[in-house]
């Protein structure tokens, strides 16, 4: 599991769109990792591309949810939480390094 944390520098916010969603009517796994690419800082996401990426899924993104992304970088490694928008359900830890 990735730990959570509790200091972010940068938040960006996502309205889930159509395209989104899989079959099951849930966000598309892939999409989960695009929305921590552009939680990135710009200085960051313009480096040559992170080798590793773990994801910890924790609750569903539906279509028409709003979330909130939460930047951090951390002991080495970029971490984005992704949560609703109420900041009451986190719905996935993203770490790339």
């Amino acid at each position: 599991k990735i730990k959570p944390i509790n200091e972010y520098s940068k938040i960006t916010e996502y309205k889930v769109r159509r395209f989104d969603i899989d079959v099951n009517n849930h966000m598309h796994n892939l999409n989960y990792l695009n929305l921590a690419y552009e939680a990135l800082p710009d200085d960051i996401y313009s480096l040559p591309e992170l080798d590793n990426v773990r994801i910890t899924y924790k609750h569903q993104i539906k279509y028409g949810d709003n979330v909130n992304c939460y930047y951090a970088y951390n002991e080495g490694k970029h971490i984005v939480t992704i949560k609703n928008k109420e900041d009451n359900v986190t719905h996935a830890i993203i770490e790339l390094c």
